[in-house]
């Protein structure tokens, strides 16, 4: 349930900090915000982020990493809401798992909107988000937990298959087994593979914020352009009632508040298959406009469910460029590349799409000190994988690791 120790009016000028500013997700939102008239700012492990130059952010803190830093991070989040007397926090990615962890130590005065860690694990998780919307009577893929090569080599799946971990994000570790030659993969126990029948058809996505089981606002939006196939890289708003009214009912029966995400697959026979859950931020996001007001969603001001125009669209110019070209036809990649408007782009704001290059570099750079591709590098230090915080008191630690040890202002305040 959402944590609220102190119920307020919404009022103009609201101070709201964002967590993960280094997100497309979290500039796009803090724009949002701003339009409305509230002060935003924003926290990060790094000090390089393309929210750092945006005019709709008050101030930016440099903050330990939820990651290795779990303690040192929930304390600095603490100390900027009260040291900025904070009303409202909202994490954007999956530094969300340890902030839930923490959430009962900030102000009274301070609502941070998630859900409490036991169900955001059981969503994120993706043999428990399996299991639990098979005990709520929706239609699941036939799955199966792989905690060993002997339970691989017994699999009752044929190919094809898919294979991918419990805990992960982006779809960067599915594999798909198209014939009956077992993969070479390597098993973690603490976090075991899930073994998921193939399903064809068409593949959507949804984004939505949900206050105690009611849709506050909902987005759906078809798989086009994308990174093999799963990470959407253009996003246009449609209407699909079908996996509205599935939603509407799973957020019902969770009694859920927060922000939600959901992968689909529908499938040639007509059947509705949720087959991932992301319980927080997602690119869903980009399809709300000024006009919109999304920020009532956040705060449950608006009597009925704030959904996006159908037809708007946004692209992230970037991934299309190194990613994108490769999913469709050329002539259908230049038409949408040259007519969809880009994410981070806004003639109101330009500073952070001029300081893209720079960035690239930068991340660039770290993918190469860290040994790991890009889409890793850049959630490396916020990534969550179940039991790596299991101990919020205990610091964990990793070589590499790129988290300031203290709280910084590293933005001056604008007045």
């Amino acid at each position: 349930m959402l944590w609220a120790l102190e119920k307020r009016e919404v009022d103009i000028n609201k101070k709201i900090l964002l967590t993960g500013g280094r997100s497309i997700f979290a500039l796009d939102l803090a724009r949002r915000l701003h339009e409305q008239g509230h002060l935003v700012y924003v926290a990060d492990t790094s000090l390089h982020h393309v929210s750092r130059y945006s005019n709709a952010i008050k101030g930016n803190f440099v903050i330990p990493s939820p990651r290795f830093q779990s303690e040192k991070f929930i304390e600095a989040l603490v100390d900027i809401c009260r040291e900025n007397q904070i009303d409202f926090v909202l994490p954007t990615f999956e530094e969300i798992f340890c902030l839930s962890k923490g959430m009962d130590r900030f102000p009274k005065s301070c609502t941070v909107f998630c859900e409490n860690y036991n169900a955001l694990d059981h969503l994120h998780n993706k043999w428990l988000f399996n299991q639990k919307i098979q005990s709520m009577g929706f239609d699941t893929p036939r799955s199966y937990l792989i905690s060993s090569h002997e339970e691989l080599e017994k699999l009752p799946l044929k190919a094809p298959y898919i294979l991918k971990p419990s805990y992960s994000r982006s779809s960067t570790k599915v594999i798909k087994v198209s014939s009956s030659t077992l993969p070479r993969v390597s098993i973690n126990p603490h976090n075991p593979l899930v073994a998921q029948e193939y399903l064809s058809g068409r593949k959507f996505c949804s984004y939505s914020i949900a206050h105690n089981g009611k849709l506050a606002a909902h987005t759906v939006y078809p798989v086009e352009f994308s990174k093999d196939g799963n990470f959407c890289l253009n996003f246009e708003a449609i209407t699909h009632p079908k996996i509205e009214n599935w939603i509407k009912t799973f957020v019902l029966k969770e009694n859920f508040t927060g922000q939600i995400a959901f992968d689909f697959i529908e499938h040639q026979t007509g059947k509705l298959y949720a087959i991932e859950c992301n319980p927080r931020g997602t690119s869903g996001l980009h399809l709300f406009q000024e006009k919109d007001n999304l920020p009532l969603a956040f705060f449950n001001k608006h009597q009925s469910c704030i959904t996006p125009t159908v037809g708007y669209s946004k692209k992230i110019a970037w991934g299309m460029l190194i990613y994108g070209w490769k999913t469709r036809s050329v002539i259908q990649f230049i038409k949408k590349f040259i007519t969809i408007k880009d994410v981070v782009f806004s003639t109101k704001d330009l500073k952070p799409a001029l300081h893209q290059p720079l960035l690239f570099i930068i991340y660039l750079f770290r993918s190469l000190k860290l040994r790991k591709r890009l889409p890793a590098t850049f959630t490396h230090d916020i990534d969550w994988n179940g039991h790596e915080i299991s101990q919020l008191n205990q610091t964990i630690h990793e070589p590499l690791q790129e988290s300031s040890p203290s709280c910084t202002i590293t933005k001056a305040l604008r007045s």
